[in-house]
Order: C-alpha cells, then sequence, then structure tokens
C-alpha cells in the first residue's frame, strides 16, 4: 500500500514552493539582490534549490553558497580520533581472554612488523578468535555485537558511497523507518565524525554496533564487483576544479535539494532529484592508511604500538 501512495505524495519542500497565494520563498544568500521582475519572482518559486533547507532561489546563488561550503570543509582538519579509555589488550586480559605474556608477545609482533592493530596480531598468533575481539570491542566502543546480516536487504533512507563505506569499513545493516534510524555495523573503530557527517547527509538518526572485521570485509568486496553509477569520486584538493564539477553536475541533474559534509579524507556532495540521488566525492587525500604489509616508503610514516596505546 505505502507503495502505491508514494506517486501521490509530494515533498513537503515542492508543496511549499507551490502552494498557490504564497508569497516568493526569500534566498538564503546574503548576496543576492532577488528576482527583479514579477516573472522572475514567480519563476524562482519553480526552479530554487534547498541546501540543508535553506532556499536558493537562483542556480548562481547555490553555486557561491557551494563554494564557500567547500572551500571551509577542504580547510578543516579531521579530529584526532580519541584514545580509549581501556586499550583492547588490557581489557581481553582482563576478561581472561588473553594472559599477559600473550598479549606481550602480539605487541612485539606488531612492533617488529610495524603494521596492524592489536587484534589482528592476537588473532594472526592463536591467542584469541576474531569472535574474542569482537566482542572486546564492542565492550570498548560500548556497543553491541551484531553476529551476522545481509546489507541487500535493507531499506535505508539513501546509500552511502562505497569509497566511504571501505574507508571506515562499515556498513548499514538495519534502518527503522518509525524512528528514522539507520544503524551501521563496524568492523574497526566506531567513527562518531563518521555518524554525525552521515546523519547530516542523509537527515536521519545513526546507531553503532560492532561486526567481525572479517565478515564486513567480505561484504565490502562483495559490493565491489557491482557498478555505482550515481556514485561519482574525484581526486583533488584544487578548490577551482571542485568548484567547476560541482557546477557542470548542478547543471546536468537539476537537483531540488542539497546536502554536502566532510567525511573523514572526503567531502561528501549529495544531489537529490526527484527521482534519485547521485552522490560527488572529492577525496582530499589518498588512502594512507592501509591494512596488509605497508611499503618501504609508508614505514616511517607509522609509530609501534605500545601496551597503553589503545589501539584495536
Amino acid at each position: 500500500m505505502p507503495n502505491l501512495l508514494k506517486p501521490l505524495t509530494a515533498p513537503i519542500d515542492w508543496i511549499k514552493r507551490h502552494r498557490p497565494g504564497s508569497s516568493p520563498v526569500r534566498c538564503a544568500l546574503v548576496s543576492c539582490s532577488g528576482p527583479k521582475t514579477l516573472w522572475q519572482r514567480i519563476r524562482s518559486r519553480y526552479t530554487g534549490i534547498f541546501l540543508h533547507g535553506e532556499f536558493y532561489c537562483r542556480p548562481q546563488c547555490l553555486e557561491t553558497a557551494l563554494v564557500g561550503q567547500i572551500s571551509r570543509l577542504r580547510a578543516l582538519t579531521p579530529p584526532a580520533q580519541p584514545a580509549n579509555r581501556i586499550p583492547l589488550g588490557l581489557l581481553m586480559v582482563a576478561r581472561g581472554k588473553l594472559t599477559h605474556l600473550e598479549l606481550r608477545a602480539a605487541l612485539e609482533a606488531q612492533r617488529r612488523a610495524r603494521y596492524g592493530k592489536i587484534g589482528d596480531w592476537v588473532e594472526k598468533l592463536g591467542f584469541a578468535s576474531e569472535q574474542d575481539v569482537t566482542s572486546a570491542l564492542a565492550l570498548q566502543w560500548g556497543c553491541p555485537v551484531l553476529s551476522s546480516f545481509d546489507p541487500s536487504t535493507i531499506h535505508s533512507p539513501g546509500n552511502i558511497p562505497l569509497p566511504i563505506l571501505e574507508s571506515f569499513q562499515m556498513l548499514p545493516f538495519n534502518y527503522v523507518a518509525s524512528t528514522n534510524t539507520l544503524f551501521l555495523a563496524f568492523g574497526e573503530r566506531v567513527d562518531h565524525a563518521a555518524l554525525y557527517a552521515i546523519e547530516k547527509i542523509l537527515d536521519c538518526r545513526t546507531q553503532p554496533c560492532v561486526a567481525r572485521r572479517k565478515l564486513v570485509a567480505h561484504q565490502l568486496e562483495s559490493m565491489r564487483q557491482f557498478n555505482h553509477p550515481r556514485d561519482v569520486e574525484f581526486l583533488t584538493r584544487d578548490l577551482t576544479e571542485m568548484s567547476r564539477i560541482t557546477s557542470s553536475y548542478l547543471a546536468r541533474l537539476r537537483p531540488e535539494e542539497v546536502r554536502l559534509s566532510r567525511i573523514g579524507r572526503f567531502i561528501w556532495l549529495r544531489l537529490k532529484t526527484r527521482a534519485a540521488a547521485t552522490n560527488l566525492l572529492f577525496c582530499l587525500q589518498p588512502n594512507s592508511f592501509p591494512t596488509g604489509p605497508p611499503s618501504l616508503g609508508y614505514l616511517s610514516a607509522t609509530r609501534p604500538s605500545s601496551l597503553l596505546a589503545g589501539q584495536e
């Protein structure tokens, strides 16, 4: 029944914009001179675009606002990851999953290899199972554990681009429409800054949980086998180029609403039309956190963990 009624409904913003007798919505751009003639004022109600709920009467006004926000987001320094109150290794020792000697051996192996996380080395050396490490991670982050899931079966408020999912090793696994809540599973560190950015882009609430790292990695690998035509990624930091690309997509798609945010090393723009949504990703830097053995050029950039360095 909801699917039958969906074509009969219209976005709230569209209704406000087209309601008979309603006055033209004021442009959010301070420097906008506004439409002059009566025809221009009427036409602006049909051609304007919303940016995070703020109305912009002309594409030029929206582009000006977008360039300013992209410039601000590009200059932001991603927040440093907070240290955990209890390091994972010590937490596993306290729960009886590791001995002090096993933890020291895992830390020594990590120090010699100069890559990987302490949980990975605990598994590689056979001191604990992946489920033991996952349960300790969930306790460390105060999140529930997810045993299994199928992301293809959920109906989320919008798709999250695959490069972002891979960068944070996370997957959406459930969406509750009644509370507008999207649940995401993390295979490694729970990133609350990423959760906030997703809330801002998709206009929903988010709740994290922890899943087995290999399970999340396997699901992400499966997603790579499919095309994602509405996810477009550009590797650039140049503001002029980002502005040109954004302007080109605005002219081509003519979206009704635009949202954007900084999420890790990405600036994510979501251009929503009545039919679908297109994700533009500006990757500001290549991925500098490999999960496997590093190259010689990466060795000097890594720092070995210590017993008190709350790493996963």
